[in-house]
């Protein structure tokens, strides 16, 4: 089953009743080994004939994979196998690689879904690299977005070392990195903003553009972070390379004014300490100090004047009174329906 239902009408959630999302557990697999899998030779080739075989894009990812040796330095099972049960091996993964659920789960989705670790290596080592890291489900979520939403940092480390992709969006726009901010998952963030390899190398271009990656509301993974009040996220943000002066694009709204809708004094100065521009506009002209002076918080408006921020001409004259915000704002709220995760029995 898909892991969360993100933005979706009611008609259109899917609401199993008692046990009936067991279908798409691991046991719908067979009796195949779980844990390490046995290397087989040749190219995966998948059968149209067999049931629960994939077809399109699951089809195409399979035939990625190469059924070889598992990297160097790693044992595939403990003993050699004969001939026959290497086929036999090699037959049962190219079978789970093709596998898929009614909800759109592969069988990667589901080792994380059911944090099964041993099974979640095992595909892994013949799967790394390849399209297969990257399938969606019906909910437009690969395996790192779930593993993300489930706060799995350990297995977002492995399937970002695998090559998992980054910059997908499931279908609220979100990467994983905006799914790490919208849940306040500080280590997943960490791993999706640290380079895979040892020692640290810099940014790659994908680890980049994640940061300036927007989802359909418009919002950064900084911009989520902030309307959270999350200091400590933002904070990792900006250590990133985050942009904190990038504009939303419905009113103009800058990571600072933000802050300021919020009414979040830490994380404004956190802004402004990192060189946030206090004299940033929205598209009615608003600045966050304009916004500040019309909203309850009496340290942000003295917070911003201690950075640099001005009066401008016609703020203070023509401008609603102090404390009516009616007019300061007129921009919808981020639409952040809460997550729903289904526990493994």
């Amino acid at each position: 089953m898909a892991a969360a239902e993100a933005v979706a009408p009611p008609s259109e959630v899917k609401r199993p009743e008692g046990d009936e999302w067991c279908d798409s557990g691991l046991g719908s697999l067979g009796e195949g080994q779980l844990g390490l899998l046995p290397a087989s030779p040749g190219p995966a080739s998948p059968d149209p004939e067999r049931p629960g075989l994939a077809l399109g894009p699951v089809t195409a990812a399979v035939g990625t994979v190469r059924l070889a040796e598992p990297p160097e330095g790693e044992e595939a099972s403990s003993s050699p196998l004969p001939p026959v049960a290497t086929v036999e091996a090699a037959t049962w993964l190219r079978h789970v690689l093709g596998f898929l659920t009614e909800d759109g789960d592969t069988a990667l989705h589901l080792a994380v879904i059911h944090e099964h670790e041993a099974f979640l290596d095992s595909i892994l080592q013949y799967t790394g690299g390849t399209e297969y890291l990257d399938l969606q489900n019906d909910l437009g979520q690969t395996a790192l977005h779930i593993a993300v939403i489930l706060g799995l940092s350990g297995f977002v480390r492995k399937l970002r070392a695998a090559g998992a992709g980054l910059c997908v969006q499931e279908r609220g726009g979100h990467t994983p990195l905006h799914l790490a901010c919208r849940e306040g998952r500080w280590g997943c963030a960490r791993h999706l903003l640290r380079p895979p390899r040892t020692p640290p190398v810099p940014c790659d271009e994908e680890a980049c553009a994640q940061l300036d990656s927007v989802n359909y509301d418009g919002y950064t993974p900084l911009h989520i972070a902030v309307l959270r009040k999350d200091l400590e996220m933002v904070e990792l943000l900006l250590s990133a390379g985050a942009d904190l002066n990038k504009a939303e694009p419905s009113c103009g709204r800058s990571p600072l004014h933000l802050a300021v809708e919020v009414q979040s004094p830490e994380v404004a100065e956190c802004l402004l300490r990192a060189g946030a521009d206090p004299a940033a506009r929205m598209y009615v002209g608003y600045t966050p100090l304009y916004s500040a002076r019309h909203r309850p918080n009496p340290r942000l408006p003295q917070l911003l004047r201690d950075f640099g921020a001005q009066e401008l001409p016609g703020d203070s004259e023509d401008s609603p009174d102090e404390g009516d915000n009616s007019d300061v704002s007129a921009c919808p709220p981020p639409t952040q329906q809460p997550l729903k995760i289904p526990s493994a029995p």
